[in-house]
């Protein structure tokens, strides 16, 4: 096999063509991520107001579960009956390697029984840490 000579040539040419590709690539993928990260609390939802409470700066994975006021349930932007929701708990659990946070996002409008259901999936599925996610009581 012959070794190319480059002894007469006088420039050096880089292909730029993968870099830029690579470059839209990662732009494209944080911008699809981002996306999917915001669309889990999306839902307008008129939330409860809480006299006393923490901020939840957790860093366990967490799962957020949406009661509408109708009475419909939401776990990953998509609607869903309550044992669908028990399902998708159980395969985040998995995912995870074990226990997760479950993030409640109820409308104040919603009946307490919807709530009480999922309280109930919850302990059966052996979620233990339940948060709720509240607006602060306005001063006074």
């Amino acid at each position: 096999m012959r070794i190319p000579n480059y002894r007469g040539t006088q420039s050096v040419n880089i292909n730029m063509t993968p870099m830029i590709d690579v470059t839209f690539l990662l732009i494209i993928f944080f911008l699809v991520s981002s996306h999917l990260a915001k669309q889990e609390t999306f839902v307008p939802l008129d939330l409860p107001i809480a006299s006393a409470g923490a901020p939840d700066f957790s860093e366990k994975a967490t799962a957020t579960v949406q009661v509408l006021a109708s009475g419909e349930y939401q776990l990953n932007g998509q609607t869903i009956p309550l044992d669908q929701v028990r399902r998708g708990l159980l395969s985040r659990m998995n995912a995870e390697g074990g226990a997760i946070r479950v993030r409640i996002r109820t409308d104040r409008r919603t009946d307490y029984s919807h709530v009480a259901s999922l309280l109930k999936i919850c302990v059966i599925a052996g979620i233990t840490d339940v948060v709720f996610a509240v607006y602060d009581e306005p001063a006074s």
